[in-house]
């Protein structure tokens, strides 16, 4: 299992990063790591609700510690699209049911990019 340092070294070698006035970071993937000037390695989730990042949990960060930052994002990203799939068949039947052609198109077009990128991630996660 790793730390947070060492997975940090291991983004730090491998992507390339930006610097802020509090710390140095790198979006890869939905995910945020951030080094701040303190020396304190945050990882946040890049995709939510609000306007602002919300930091993972335990088992996210379990997944990172036991995978590093850019297998373990690859992983979660998985796990997100599969959600995703989920919400977006539902929507499919729901409007197959209800006839609703014009939202149908657009549940369908939504429901292949996320096969499209669940496909990506699979690929990447399993080199």
């Amino acid at each position: 299992m790793n730390s947070m340092s060492e997975i940090w070294k291991q983004v730090f070698s491998q992507v390339e990063t930006y610097t802020s006035n509090d710390s140095t970071f790198t979006i890869y993937n939905g995910y945020k790591i951030e080094k701040k000037n303190t020396g304190d390695v945050l990882i946040f989730d890049t995709r939510t609700d609000s306007s602002f990042y919300s930091q993972i949990d335990d088992i996210e960060e379990e997944i990172f510690l036991a995978h590093g930052f850019l297998k373990g994002a690859d992983m979660l990203s998985i796990r997100y699209y599969e959600s995703q799939l989920h919400r977006v068949n539902d929507s499919v039947k729901y409007y197959l049911n209800t006839n609703k052609t014009n939202k149908l198109r657009q549940a369908k077009a939504e429901r292949k990019t996320i096969m499209e990128k669940l496909n990506k991630n699979f690929k990447k996660w399993k080199n």
